[in-house]
C-alpha cells in the first residue's frame, strides 16, 4: 500500500513540475497571449531598465502580422534630448512573438549627424531631436559662441514646429509657415538664442531675446 501511495505522490509531483515548466517555457518563448497594453508595458519596462536616462515614446501599436496575439510596437528613444546634439533612434518590437529582440532598429541622428538627410532632396524634419541636431550642425557663429561661452551641458535646447508662426512672438517681425523654432537657453546667460528653420532644415532667421 505504501508503495502505491509513494508512486501516486511521485506522479502528482511530476505532473505539477511539467505544468510549471510548460508555463515558464510558454512565457519565455513569448507564446503567451497578452493584451496590447501588457505588451507595451513589457517592452517599455525593459527599455527603461536598459536606458534609464532616455526619453522613450510610443509611436504606434498594431496587431502583429507574424503571429496572432502578438503586437507590433514602434517606439522612439532619445538621449540628451535637450542638448545641442541629441541622439534619436526608432526601434520596433513584435511582442511576444519575437520576445524583446528589436525587429526594427533605425538610428536617425547622433553627434549632430542626421542619417539619410544628404541623400534625400526633399527631406522633411519630423522630430524635435532632428530639428535640434540640424540647427546646431548648421548654426551661425552666434549660436556656437553662445554654447561655447556657457558650456554644452549648461545649455538647454527646445524645438517646436509651427504650421503658422506669428511675427509678434519672434524677434524678426514677420510671419512664417511650416517652420521649426529652436531655442537655446543657458544658465547664467542674460539672453536666449533663437533659430527659425524651415521643414527641410534650412535656417531662415536667427535672433536673440
Amino acid at each position: 500500500m505504501d508503495l502505491f501511495l509513494k508512486v501516486g505522490i511521485i506522479v502528482v509531483v511530476l505532473i505539477v513540475i511539467a505544468g510549471a515548466g510548460f508555463i515558464i517555457f510558454q512565457h519565455a518563448s513569448g507564446t503567451g497571449a497578452v493584451t496590447s497594453d501588457q505588451a507595451v508595458q513589457f517592452v517599455k519596462s525593459d527599455l527603461i531598465e536598459m536606458n534609464p536616462s532616455a526619453n522613450i515614446t510610443i509611436i504606434n501599436v498594431s496587431p502583429s502580422k507574424l503571429q496572432s496575439g502578438s503586437w507590433d510596437i514602434v517606439l522612439s528613444i532619445a538621449y540628451n534630448a535637450t542638448r545641442p546634439c541629441p541622439t534619436l533612434l526608432i526601434q520596433g518590437f513584435d511582442y511576444p512573438a519575437t520576445g524583446l529582440v528589436p525587429s526594427l532598429d533605425n538610428l536617425y541622428t547622433t553627434k549632430c549627424v542626421i542619417y539619410g538627410m544628404s541623400g534625400a532632396p526633399s527631406y522633411v524634419i519630423s522630430s524635435p531631436e532632428i530639428a535640434i541636431a540640424r540647427s546646431y550642425n548648421t548654426s551661425p557663429q552666434s549660436i556656437r559662441t553662445y554654447v561655447s561661452a556657457y558650456g554644452y551641458n549648461n545649455t538647454v535646447v527646445h524645438a517646436k514646429f509651427y504650421a503658422q508662426l506669428n511675427g509678434t512672438v519672434t524677434g524678426v517681425g514677420k510671419n512664417f509657415s511650416n517652420v521649426w523654432l529652436v531655442n537655446y537657453t543657458s544658465r547664467g546667460a542674460k539672453n536666449s538664442e533663437y533659430l527659425i528653420m524651415d521643414s527641410s532644415g534650412s535656417i531662415i532667421a536667427n535672433y536673440s531675446a
